[in-house]
């Protein structure tokens, strides 16, 4: 199994992110990850943590470039694959995000939100599927009665 993303202990400047995520907003919390950045800008924790902030303020084009630096970073990180999956669900890509949300499976097994996030993507796609079938069905059974 893959190392998980997360680190024991935890980073200061992460816990202080999510009290301010709680208290001040998400503002606040993406200025403390920033500055994170600032001093470490090889911080992959910090760049997960950044693109979840952009995920939640709908810049998923940053978000999907912050996803993608953790990613190169450190390939083992669950928790961007869990964003990463979310933005392209956005997207209406669902078989691209059902593959990140089942890496990040893959990397913590107990991964809940991922779980319920795979659950939901395979049940739009799934939706999607039998509404394209369902299309092709009712158009060759039209074209079949106009031949007659």
């Amino acid at each position: 199994m893959a190392m998980s993303c997360d680190r024991e202990g935890g980073d200061e400047s992460f816990k202080k992110a999510l009290r301010l995520l709680s208290s001040e907003g998400i503002d606040g919390a993406l200025m403390v990850v920033e500055r994170e950045l600032e001093k470490d800008p090889e911080n992959w924790e910090a760049w997960s943590a950044k693109a979840e902030i952009l995920y939640f303020q709908n810049k998923h084009d940053m978000s999907l470039q912050c996803c993608d630096r953790s990613l190169k970073l450190n390939s083992d990180n669950a928790h961007a694959f869990n964003t990463k999956g979310n933005i392209l669900y956005k997207q209406g890509k669902y078989k691209d995000a059902i593959d990140c949300y089942n890496r990040a499976i893959e990397i913590e097994p107990l991964f809940v939100r991922a779980w319920y996030n795979k659950k939901m993507a395979s049940e739009l796609q799934l939706k999607k599927s039998r509404l394209r079938v369902h299309y092709v069905a009712s158009h060759l059974a039209h074209q079949e009665k106009q031949k007659r």
